[in-house]
């Protein structure tokens, strides 16, 4: 069977999430006319462990799904992945056929880019210990390999007893900085792991969507259970998926992700984190990709071509998230609790239907959760000075924002019709911008991932 990143997330919120760990707090509905501030967390702090290597951020990458890869895709994408701050792949293996020669492809390209990557062996699927003690030795020595004390750096995900890691270890004579993705309680007192990774990245209560913002109260469970051992927190974006009972991996949710990117990032830096992964490079199944979109080669969206996932990742780019955490990682290398903005930009997102639209051709109906989003279109300012910023929604009234410098975010309700955006500064237009992708009160399908532009 084709190994997707949508049966993967499926079996990581089952096993991977806590059932009983607060991840969010009762979402605040913002008045069009304030800034939409991350809500802050209830929990007490928690004391991150010293690393024992430089603060990186990797990006989780679906190595399941790019079976058509050419050495040409993965220079493409570490280029990007580079100039946004990000230092490396996780790469995400199966027991596809062709892992090891899309391995082999990415390490090749990654050695002369001061690109690190390491392997996360998707557990739900790579079982055999042999198979995994091979793949060890083949790529732990490769230069692009990131190690942590001499040791080739190893996540998974989930896969918690599936096999004896130390075994592993002995069998391959590669000793490693093992740093997998358990439960907090599993992590605990566990003399096999170097560290812990959560994959607690979107507000839910017993895996279900939830009217809350995230917390770190996932977070600090996990420092807590790690007592002093390395934490990789986890980062993403939006959470939407809609695949229909017409294949075997049939779910049709989204997880409250409309102030998600800004926020995460904002408590990023009041963790301190270790290290932090990013989920994902290019997950298109559930619309949490920040990669490039690939419009030449659908069949890396995890569904065929005239089908699946293509039909709500089609035109719809993510690339100015991109823009946003580069800001943010540079932030929290440093140590600091602000980015600090060189270019001023507008970065803007929006869902290109109003949530109660009816779509006339959908099988599968209207997903989990879109009662908890709101209708609204979103801006994040990058600047490098204060300036006003107006946005026109449709056919409702602009908005005005006195936007300070930094980086802040802001909303206004949304309206059906074209969106615009603007930057005054000194009574002078700095940006100006309009979406390519209309808002509209009518579809086929039930499409809840984001549109995501700049205005530079």
């Amino acid at each position: 069977m084709k190994f997707t990143a949508s049966l993967i997330f499926l079996l990581a919120l089952l096993l991977s999430c806590h059932a009983n760990v607060g991840a969010a707090v009762k979402k605040s509905h913002r008045s069009p006319t304030t800034t939409a501030k991350a809500s802050q967390s209830t929990s007490k702090n928690v004391t991150v462990a010293a690393s024992t290597s430089a603060k990186m951020v990797f990006a989780h990458f679906m190595v399941g799904i790019v079976s058509s890869y050419q050495a040409s895709d993965w220079a493409n994408d570490i280029a990007l992945a580079s100039a946004s701050g990000i230092d490396g792949f996780a790469l995400n293996i199966g027991a596809d056929s062709y892992t090891e020669s899309q391995l082999t492809l990415a390490y090749n390209a990654a050695a002369s880019k001061n690109f690190k990557l390491f392997i996360s062996f998707d557990m739900t699927s790579i079982t055999d210990p042999n198979r995994i003690s091979s793949i060890l030795k083949q790529y732990s020595g490769q230069s692009a390999q990131f190690k942590v004390d001499g040791k080739p750096f190893v996540s998974t995900f989930v896969g918690y007893g599936v096999v004896d890691w130390n075994s592993i270890q002995a069998t391959s004579g590669v000793s490693i900085y093992l740093v997998p993705n358990w439960q907090a309680s599993q992590l605990q007192g566990n003399t096999q792991v170097s560290g812990g990774f959560s994959w607690i990245a979107w507000p839910n209560s017993n895996n279900q969507p939830i009217d809350a913002n995230m917390t770190t109260d996932s977070d600090n469970a996990y420092i807590s259970a790690l007592a002093g051992k390395a934490y990789m927190a986890p980062v993403s974006p939006w959470f939407f998926t809609h695949f229909g009972s017409d294949v075997s991996y049939s779910k049709n949710w989204l997880f409250l992700s409309d102030v998600l990117w800004y926020q995460r990032w904002e408590e990023i830096l009041k963790l301190k984190p270790d290290f932090v992964e990013i989920i994902t490079w290019n997950d298109f199944g559930e619309s949490h990709y920040i990669g490039p979109l690939h419009p030449e080669n659908p069949s890396v969206y995890a569904g065929p071509a005239t089908d699946g996932a293509k039909s709500w990742v089609e035109n719809m780019p993510h690339d100015g998230w991109r823009d946003i955490s580069q800001a943010y990682i540079t932030a929290y290398k440093n140590g600091a609790s602000a980015p600090v903005v060189t270019k001023d930009e507008i970065v803007y997102y929006y869902r290109l239907m109003p949530k109660d639209t009816i779509c006339s051709s959908d099988p599968t109906g209207p997903p989990t959760g879109r009662d908890y989003v709101e209708d609204k279109v979103y801006a994040v300012t990058l600047l490098k000075s204060p300036a006003t910023l107006t946005i026109t929604s449709g056919g409702n009234s602009p908005v005005q924002f006195s936007a300070p410098s930094g980086v802040s975010i802001w909303s206004v309700p949304m309206g059906v019709g074209s969106q615009q955006f603007k930057l005054i500064r000194n009574g002078a237009t700095a940006l100006s911008g309009t979406g390519s992708q209309q808002v509209k009160n009518s579809c086929t399908i039930y499409n809840f991932n984001a549109f995501v532009g700049t205005v530079v």
